[in-house]
């Protein structure tokens, strides 16, 4: 009796979660289909001759600061290469990933003139890593930076719309309506 009790109670906050948020579900499932949040870097080791890109430059600079990857440079070439660390964060998904974006909190629900919904919603990100919060790596990966800038503070919103059964059905994909740039 006590163990279904405490059962019970754990599972509270999910069902009044949903039930607050009944879109939140549908959102999270849309949010799950856009691509990883990963730094885009592939392809190891990263090799450039002298007086290659400068983004190369200051973004291997920043991995080096994350302790991610390492100066293994020959005399005609540039080249990085992982650290056990970098190994470790790259194996998990042949890049540098950096967390789920979650649904954190719907803001509004706003019902429109021809039956359809705009549901306004704001993120989170689950398991960032350290080094995703370093202000090197911030810096060097803009994108990574305008994402964890907008957690708890972007605006998002996706359109809903009825179907025959009266259930309301997402439409397209989130889009996010602030920028942080």
């Amino acid at each position: 009796m006590r163990s279904a009790l405490c059962v019970l109670l754990l599972m509270l906050p999910i069902f009044s979660y949903s039930a607050e948020n009944p879109y939140a579900g549908q959102l999270q499932q849309a949010l799950d289909k856009q691509p990883p949040l990963c730094l885009g870097e592939s392809q190891w080791p990263v090799s450039i001759t002298q007086g290659g890109s400068v983004w190369v430059y200051t973004r291997m600079a920043a991995l080096m600061e994350a302790g991610l990857v390492t100066d293994s440079s020959q005399s005609t070439a540039k080249q990085w290469s992982l650290t056990p660390l970098g190994e470790k964060e790259f194996k998990k998904k042949k890049d540098f990933c950096y967390g789920e974006m979650r649904v954190n909190r719907v803001e509004e629900i706003v019902k429109n003139n021809d039956g359809t919904l705009s549901v306004i919603f704001n993120y989170r990100i689950e398991n960032l890593p350290k080094w995703a919060q370093l202000s090197a790596i911030r810096g060097a990966f803009s994108d990574l930076d305008n994402l964890i800038m907008g957690i708890k503070n972007a605006r998002y919103q996706a359109d809903f719309a009825p179907q025959a059964n009266g259930a309301m059905v997402i439409v397209g994909e989130p889009y996010q309506l602030d920028l942080f740039y």
